[in-house]
């Protein structure tokens, strides 16, 4: 009995492992409900698509081949490999759907739509295998079904999320529009990508959000791009890790309400802004070394800098946001026009129509800005700098920092290499300018000077020297027990510099030497200056080329409205600066009428002056009478 009973038994587990068996070997016709590590989708047995050039094999279920359009209609698993010319890998599933596409040395191209066509799904993850080189591209001209119609278009197009993620490498070429582009959120985890593209290299309309990767970006437009502007919560960029080389005509990096980066080595070379986002910009982490035509950095909002490595070799203006806060970081920036600049609006600075061209055209710039072309050149409300940490050093052409409001420094170090001309200045600001921690070395020319407000908590120390020094004078500031304080070697020449620091103590003696030039500066107050500010070059009507104001130079005929410099051009608001000086002509022309009012930061007839410039243009014989 017990004999029979193992018996039967033997042939119950037998059968229940034929029927095992019988099931694998049809498995593909249904998917295991398991998930796939990294992103969480519902896999089971592989769908292997096979590209033989003029032809395509499908082994298993969910897609389906027309001539050489592969369809997918169910969730699950693709493996692509070989190479298919002028075809299509198209996904039309149901909206949950998730589906993984995984690129195993694979080749495609499409001389007239996407190559990789994303209609419906819940999401599309493109994974590349390990060791692998894939490609995708697709055509110069797109054939639509429809008349008007203006999607797919991109090499990789996706109506819902894109993630890609692996450890192969994918090159992807956008001859039409985009190289990979999803109208949801496209997600980047790792994974190595090459992408060239006549539009964006790179586009989410939701989000793009990149945690690792190596990315070569070469873009006709924007390298990076999220472009939803009607939902708050949507249209960022977040980067958390990944190296990034991009090159791009237009901008780098480009978000519509948040750009963020946490961590990552971004190099970027574009001829409009670098990093832009028409919202706010926090860089948390990240090592950035930037080359651009335009802004290195530009918020139309906020730009918040709490750490990093920021090395802006090349711009028009390095750092620009309505508000711009400084916690910390190491920062670098060199530009032709500000450095930091606090103006609000939409970004319209730059070279192209900025007026900068000598054509007098202040309304030709991109998005006229207040403190830019085509905009007022006084304070705007709201407008800041706050540095509270960091080593920052700029070397301008233009204003060193530049605040179309207030500037706050309360901690840092910040060494300011300011302009050479007379018609900018180390520090400019129009409303109040308080130092009260840090340490502040700033040069540049000595015409357009303006120091700390009086009202600030930080002794500051001004000096004009008596002629110019050549760049690489070295200047230190000696204590009376010859112990170095401070010093700086300027890389360009300079007649002025100002000092501040938390060692500056009221009432003691310290001995500032500059080249062959020495005095001796004894702290009086919280604005202590030493030697004495020559006249600028010119006056009222005089033909100097470059007289202060809060945007770029304008070299126009002189006849423009007054509101835009025209006829005196002078504000009667001693708090902005100085507004713009009326245009003039190369001959000097156009520079206002002789007996106009004086312009503010310059002697006034009744002594006052603006906050925080220096009291003394004094003329020779003024300071020997």
């Amino acid at each position: 009995m017990n004999q029979l009973l193992r018996r039967g038994l033997f042939l119950v587990m037998a059968g229940a492992i034929l029927m095992t068996g019988c099931q694998s070997k049809n498995g593909d016709q249904a998917f295991e409900d398991t998930e796939a590590e990294g992103n969480g989708s519902a896999v089971g047995a592989e769908t292997v698509i096979t590209g033989k050039g003029d032809s395509v094999s499908v082994t298993g279920t969910g897609a389906a081949v027309d001539q050489r359009v592969v369809t997918i209609t169910a969730a699950g698993t693709y493996r692509l490999s070989g190479e298919i010319t002028d075809g299509q890998i198209a996904v039309n599933a149901g909206k949950e759907d998730e589906i993984r596409l995984i690129l195993d040395g694979f080749t495609i191209s499409n001389a007239s739509s996407s190559a990789v066509y994303g209609i419906k799904s819940g999401s599309i993850t493109i994974t590349t295998e390990e060791g692998t080189d894939n490609y995708i591209s697709d055509g110069t001209q797109y054939q639509y079904e429809e008349e008007g119609a203006d999607e797919p278009d991109a090499a990789v197009f996706s109506k819902d999320d894109i993630i890609l993620e692996g450890s192969g490498t994918l090159t992807v070429t956008g001859n039409y529009g985009c190289g990979i582009r999803s109208k949801d959120d496209l997600t980047v985890k790792s994974g190595t990508y090459v992408i060239d593209a006549v539009q964006d290299a790179m586009k989410g309309k939701d989000s793009v959000e990149i945690e690792g990767g190596t990315f070569t970006l070469n873009a006709g437009e924007d390298g990076i791009q999220a472009s939803n502007d009607e939902e708050e919560d949507k249209g960022y960029v977040k980067i958390s890790d990944g190296t990034f080389s991009i090159t791009a005509a237009a901008k780098g990096i480009k978000a519509e309400t948040l750009l963020e980066v946490t961590g990552g080595t971004i190099d970027i070379d574009s001829e409009d802004d670098a990093v832009h986002c028409n919202g706010d910009v926090n860089i948390i982490g990240g090592t950035f070394t930037i080359a651009t035509g335009d802004d290195g950095i530009h918020a139309d909002n906020q730009v918040v800098i709490d750490d990093g490595t920021i090395t802006i070799i090349e711009s028009y203006e390095g750092i620009e946001g309505l508000m711009i806060d400084i916690n910390g970081g190491v920062i670098d920036v060199t530009s032709e026009d500000d450095g930091l600049n606090a103006a609000g609006g939409n970004d319209g600075s730059g070279n192209d129509g900025s007026g900068n061209d000598g054509s007098g055209n202040l309304e030709s710039g991109m998005e006229g800005r207040p403190g830019g072309p085509g905009g007022t050149f006084g304070s705007t409300e709201g407008a800041y700098i706050k540095i509270t940490g960091g080593e920052i050093k700029v070397s301008a052409s233009g204003d060193g920092i530049d605040s179309n409001g207030d500037f706050y420094m309360e901690g840092g170090t910040v060494i300011v290499e300011g302009p050479t001309d007379n018609g900018n200045g180390t520090l400019d600001y129009d409303g109040t300018g308080t130092i009260s921690g840090g340490t502040f070395m700033g040069t540049g020319s000595s015409g357009m000077l303006q120091s700390f407000s009086s009202d600030s908590t930080q002794n500051v120390i001004v000096v004009y020297f008596a002629d110019t020094k050549t760049a690489g004078t070295e200047w230190t500031l000696t204590s009376g027990d010859e112990t170095v304080m401070l010093s700086g070697n300027p890389d360009k020449e300079y007649s002025s510099l100002i000092i501040s620091s938390p060692e500056l103590k009221d009432g003691e003696t310290y001995q500032l030497a500059a080249g062959e030039e020495s005095m001796e500066i004894t702290v009086s107050g919280i604005i202590t200056q030493s030697g004495t500010r020559s006249g600028m070059e010119g006056g009222p009507g005089s033909g100097m080329d470059d007289f202060k104001n809060n945007g770029p130079r304008n070299r126009g005929s002189g006849d423009n409205a007054p509101e835009k410099g025209g006829e005196s051009g002078l504000t009667d608001n001693p708090q902005q600066g100085g507004g713009m000086r009326g245009n003039r002509g190369a001959d000097g022309s156009g520079g206002g009428e002789p007996g106009e009012e004086p312009r503010p930061g310059t002697p006034q007839s009744d002594g006052e002056q603006r906050e925080g410039a220096e009291p003394a243009q004094e003329s020779a014989q003024d300071a020997e009478s």
